[in-house]
């Protein structure tokens, strides 16, 4: 009997852990999907850092240029809806973070063309995982659960 209930107990739990809180507006839902294709570019980049494999490089910074490009006219308003108290901040951080993103893909096309340095292209990799993580705390309020 008791593993029955224990079953059933987390059974119910799995299920409404994997419910979404709120459903999400379509703005999100786009938003979303742009974050998991830049996400792509970026597995694609370590990939081709990690196994020498300029290809793999090349098409990574590739995705991430096309998916940066225009990235606050496509989703401005979604992230205002990050700091509702503040949007102005929301829109001025993601315009930072979306100009140094930038300035770093060119970095990196620079360092695979021309100077085919494997630590300088990582170093531009990091760059930019230190603005996608630094905008996600400051918008998405991410912190350690204690």
């Amino acid at each position: 009997m008791k593993k029955v209930v224990f079953s059933l107990g987390l059974g119910i739990a799995m299920l409404v852990a994997g419910q979404p809180q709120t459903p999400m507006t379509p703005e999100q839902q786009a938003l979303q999907k742009t974050m998991k294709t830049l996400s792509k570019g970026l597995s694609r980049i370590q990939h081709g850092i990690l196994y020498n494999d300029r290809d793999e490089l090349l098409a990574g910074v590739r995705m991430l240029k096309r998916t940066e490009e225009g990235f606050l006219t496509r989703h401005g308003e979604a992230l205002k809806k990050y700091m509702p108290e503040n949007p102005k901040f929301a829109v001025s951080l993601a315009k930072l973070s979306e100009k140094n993103i930038e300035r770093y893909i060119r970095m990196m096309r620079e360092d695979i063309f021309s100077r085919h340095d494997y630590s300088r292209i990582t170093a531009g990799y990091t760059h930019i995982m230190q603005e996608c993580v630094g905008c996600h705390q400051k918008l998405r309020r991410w912190k350690w659960e204690e």
